[in-house]
């Protein structure tokens, strides 16, 4: 590549965080933008030089700054999250998802997780990252009508079943799964259950999206740059210690040699801001969801959210005629200065929708009008790619 092809790149590279915040409508449910003092936080130093394995025991010398700031995430993210432990050297949380089915299962044990039609994210869904640990996936049972889990019958399957490791949460939640049921049947069968909150996290340490360890679910798994708005990278914690030390061994002997230590003050910033702040990010978060939701169907948009009287969360779907291609819809929004994403409708999975977040636009302090006119604009782009 030539040097005015790559001095270009740079430019247009500085130029996008200024024009995400400026001259975009962000909507994209799985994205959000650091505080300037979680970006000035990030540490090239400690970036630069290796720090492997456990806190203070780690091969390098001169590595207890990492170690402590380890330390300093780990609590952090304990005291966030109501949890017990907390390892924050993964990169993603598909990363996590990994370290997790391998340090709690065998390869030919039995996971059960959510479908790719109703959400499941492919670290955690039959045909993705599962198989690499050699793991058996079937679908846990799910309702169309209310889109979310179907607790009573997951349960009944797990006793059925009898899974090594359930896996909850999906990319796609628009109001909050009953987990009871499921964390009791799998302790009747001597399962584990995972929650992938990597939507939710923010929701959950700001109140607004009930925390499983609360009900009972045995580990967390989440990214940090959705509902969380920090760098990404990912955070996995738990309710049982012992846990802790079966994560720790696969990471430090199998999975992670070195990392970069460098996002972890950044990180550290990023949860300081959310203990700080996140009950009222969070509930700014849900509410500009529902604000947005009452726009859009005043706009004659048909959307699937949650209910005026339920518990929402960031995610608002609108499902598309079948007629129209994907990259027609994106193009759409895209002339109307929109960024948003496409998924399977859970409601109807043979279906398409458009699914967008809140927690990039309550960030930026959306009020009722700004979002009136997203909600317009939304509409105006949507009818001019409807079948004729």
């Amino acid at each position: 590549m030539r040097m005015c092809d790559e001095l270009e790149l740079l430019s247009h590279a500085a130029g996008r965080r200024r024009q995400l915040m400026e001259d975009r409508v962000l909507l994209y449910a799985g994205a959000n933008l650091p505080s300037e003092e979680a970006i000035a936080a990030y540490a090239p130093g400690l970036s630069a030089y290796p720090a492997m394995g456990p806190s203070y025991f780690k091969e390098q010398p001169e590595t207890d700054l990492v170690s402590r700031l380890e330390e300093a995430v780990s609590a952090a993210a304990c005291s966030l999250f109501g949890a017990e432990w907390a390892e924050p050297r993964l990169p993603s949380c598909t990363i996590a998802n990994l370290a997790a089915y391998h340090a709690f299962t065998k390869p030919g044990e039995l996971l059960l997780a959510p479908a790719a039609d109703h959400g499941g994210h492919f670290s955690q869904r039959s045909g993705g990252t599962p198989e690499l640990a050699g793991l058996a996936v079937e679908d846990l049972p799910f309702d169309t009508k209310r889109c979310r889990l179907d607790a009573a019958a997951a349960a009944n399957m797990i006793r059925f079943r009898k899974p090594a490791l359930i896996m909850l949460g999906r990319s796609v939640m628009i109001k909050p799964d009953d987990v009871s049921p499921v964390v009791e049947a799998a302790r009747s069968v001597g399962a584990k259950t995972i929650f992938d909150a990597s939507h939710v996290a923010g929701l959950i340490a700001g109140g607004q999206y009930p925390n499983p360890l609360s009900f009972g679910v045995d580990v967390l798994t989440f990214s940090t740059y959705k509902t969380l708005p920090g760098r990404p990278h990912a955070l996995t914690v738990g309710r049982d210690v012992a846990d802790a030390w079966r994560l720790a061994e696969i990471i430090e002997g199998k999975l992670l040699a070195n990392y970069d230590a460098g996002k972890l003050p950044s990180l550290l910033v990023t949860l300081r801001e959310v203990r700080e702040d996140g009950l009222r990010y969070a509930r700014h978060i849900v509410e500009t969801a529902r604000v947005l939701k009452r726009a859009l169907v005043r706009e004659g948009v048909e959307v699937l959210a949650a209910g005026d009287a339920e518990l929402g969360t960031h995610q608002i779907l609108i499902p598309l005629a079948a007629q129209i291609a994907d990259g027609d819809v994106m193009a759409a929004l895209e002339k109307h200065s929109i960024l948003a994403g496409i998924c399977s409708d859970p409601s109807m999975p043979e279906r398409r929708a458009l699914r967008i977040g809140t927690q990039f636009v309550a960030r930026q302090g959306y009020d009722a009008e700004a979002l009136r006119s997203t909600a317009r604009s939304l509409a105006k782009a949507l009818a001019s790619c409807a079948p004729s």
